[in-house]
């Protein structure tokens, strides 16, 4: 939506703040409740048993908290500034995919990844199975119990979009290290900084492959020729 604003000539620069502390005394008995009751919240003694993203032991997410902040604006106004970019918006979609408490709509996440792309595709001349190599796919994963969360969903949304070309994405993920913290952007901000650095986080306590997602790239930490950003934001 920013990068819309500043291409309709409505600003020139936007500011995005985001935090979130739902762990706070008063608060986390009412919202962890909630997630325990709902099956989706894991109680172990150990974050490493726990904080298992992508792993088919995957049982349920912990609970997190943050905050971030991202200045989206006009290459021309960062020129002026006398400042180098650290990534181009290419392209955004804003959509709900949630039709259960519990659960995404993963055939329709399909689609909307389908169409960012192509659009993506359309407006910069760029081919999606040219650029896999140099991606990262920064996931939301939140290792949930696997019925219809976030794993699914990503998993067979690359596979659908990029086809054979999907295992060339290499795939990273912050919340198992931080937990999910609620509608903070965290990913946005490693997203940037991959992009500058080329280096990648591990996906944290990954041990055993869950064959209803199949093999996957999943970052083992490090120097990754990455040039391309793509995410979700459930």
């Amino acid at each position: 939506m920013a990068q819309d604003w500043i291409q309709m000539g409505r600003c020139e620069r936007v500011l995005i703040v985001a935090a979130d502390d739902i762990t706070s005394d008063s608060t986390i008995d009412w919202f962890a409740s909630g997630f325990v009751a709902s099956g989706v919240a894991a109680t172990d003694a150990r974050v490493e048993d726990a904080a298992i993203p992508f792993d088919k032991r995957r049982h349920g997410m912990i609970v997190g908290m943050g905050g971030a902040s991202i200045v989206v604006e006009s290459k021309e106004i960062a020129q002026k500034r006398g400042l180098n970019p650290i990534a181009e918006v290419l392209g955004t979609t804003f959509n709900n995919s949630a039709f259960h408490g519990t659960r995404l709509d993963i055939s329709h996440i399909k689609g909307l990844m389908e169409n960012l792309i192509a659009d993506c595709e359309k407006k910069w001349g760029i081919n999606r199975f040219d650029i896999a190599p140099n991606t990262v796919f920064v996931s939301h994963e939140t290792y949930t119990p696997a019925r219809g969360g976030s794993a699914a969903a990503e998993v067979e949304a690359l596979k659908h979009v990029f086809k054979d070309k999907a295992n060339d994405i290499v795939i990273a993920n912050t919340k198992g290290f931080t937990g999910h913290s609620m509608a903070v952007g965290l990913e946005d901000v490693v997203a940037m900084k991959i992009l500058e650095t080329g280096i990648v986080p591990p996906v944290a306590n990954f041990k055993v492959i869950d064959p209803d997602l199949g093999p996957l790239n999943l970052s083992k930490g490090g120097q990754y020729p990455i040039y391309y950003k793509s995410n979700k934001a459930y």
